[in-house]
């Protein structure tokens, strides 16, 4: 953002040093090239947690359908298996604590918190312009779905391999019975789902828009989220912030936020964006000049 081309590995001990004590109050290093440098860093560690949080997820969820699969294979009759319950449920242990946010994977980050990157990046931002006024959509970062092609064929070797170290014969027609109802439970939810949705629609009722997310367009028309059918008028925005961790919450997830009249404030994280979330605010500034000076209009 400022063309600097220092990173983390060569900045001094001392200036190493002083990034970690700034960091610790909520303040910005005040050389601009360091500033990068910590940001940059920052986002490559935390870039590296979150694959590992995805690993961790991957690998609870290939294990829970690989053991469900083995299941399938056998018919049921694992039950018969001494601990089988404790074979379905400890792998999927780590999965669910990352989940319900109880535990967030940090490897080896050398003491540079999260909350580092937020004060350095707004006093980078603070000194850039914006973005050319184009049409601009950011996407969505693939994360956990980028596994897939390799969940798939995990799923099919543990399943198979489970069942075959089990020793329990196979029994695939009782395993396709017991798939069969299984997806005639869920068939009858989601005819139900359906049939609420289109009650809704026949009556008129509008429906919400869903929770705003990547890949989001900014263009002359406005501000268009994920599954939005109306663009938001940039007249309707007065402001757009970088929100992100503190030394006091460090756990918040660093996002961009458009504060919009008459409606609650629309927040993307920037985990979900595949470009810096200095992009989306840049872009904003394109199109609503006024806000790049650091004016913030009030809401009527």
């Amino acid at each position: 953002m400022n063309g600097s081309t220092r990173d983390w590995a060569s900045l001094s001990a001392q200036e190493r040093a002083e990034a970690v004590a700034l960091a610790a109050q909520g303040r910005p290093f005040p050389d601009p090239a360091v500033a990068a440098a910590i940001v940059d860093r920052v986002r490559r560690l935390d870039r590296r947690d979150q694959n590992t949080r995805e690993l961790l997820l991957g690998v609870a969820m290939t294990a829970f359908y690989g053991l469900c699969l083995a299941m399938f294979i056998a018919g049921g009759s694992v039950q018969d298996v001494p601990g089988w319950i404790l074979l379905l449920v400890l792998p999927v242990a780590p999965g669910f604590v990352i989940m319900n946010g109880e535990y967030t994977p940090r490897v080896f980050r050398g003491g540079l918190p999260p909350h580092a990157q937020t004060p350095n990046l707004l006093l980078l931002l603070h000194r850039a312009g914006p973005l050319p006024a184009v049409p601009l959509t950011i996407p969505r970062r693939r994360g956990l779905r980028a596994w897939w092609p390799l969940l798939v064929p995990a799923v099919a070797a543990v399943g198979w391999l489970t069942w075959y170290h089990l020793g329990v014969p196979a029994d695939l027609v009782e395993g396709l019975s017991s798939f069969g109802v299984s997806a005639l439970v869920w068939l009858v939810l989601l005819l139900v789902v359906a049939a609420g949705a289109l009650t809704r629609r026949l009556r008129g009722v509008p429906r919400d828009d869903p929770a705003p997310g990547a890949p989001i367009t900014l263009d002359a028309d406005g501000l268009r989220p994920r599954g939005w059918r109306e663009p938001v008028p940039w007249s309707e925005v007065y402001a757009v912030e970088l929100v992100g961790p503190t030394p006091e919450q460090p756990d918040s997830p660093l996002a961009v936020r458009w504060s919009v009249r008459g409606r609650d404030p629309i927040t993307v994280p920037a985990g979900d964006m595949a470009l810096p979330p200095e992009t989306a605010v840049r872009a904003t500034w394109a199109y609503r000049p006024g806000l790049a000076a650091g004016q913030r209009e009030e809401a009527p």
